[in-house]
């Protein structure tokens, strides 16, 4: 995907915490994305799935939305695919 550099030289002004965040957001976003794609479904598709207003999940898809364990664990049912992989310290470098 390609970033503007504009916004990239904002990116690099913001809190590296917060950026750490919005970073994590995005991946997040990118990977229910990348999902859809395979399984040929839009977001309409996944609110209709996990009985979201399709509204909802396009503000989800923006990438600024902070996800619960609950939500996310709610969307991996719903597209049968996992989104988040937790790595533990031993497996770091498979990860």
């Amino acid at each position: 995907m390609k970033r503007s550099s504009i916004l990239e030289q904002r990116r690099k002004l913001v809190n590296p915490e917060v950026r750490q965040s919005v970073d994590l957001s995005f991946q997040i976003v990118d990977r229910i994305h990348e999902i859809l794609v395979q399984k040929n479904l839009k977001q309409k598709d996944l609110a209709l799935l996990l009985g979201k207003k399709e509204a909802e999940i396009s503000k989800w898809m923006r990438g600024t939305h902070n996800f619960t364990i609950d939500t996310l664990v709610s969307i991996e049912e719903a597209l049968k695919a996992p989104i988040v992989e937790v790595c533990h310290q031993k497996e770091l470098a498979a990860c």
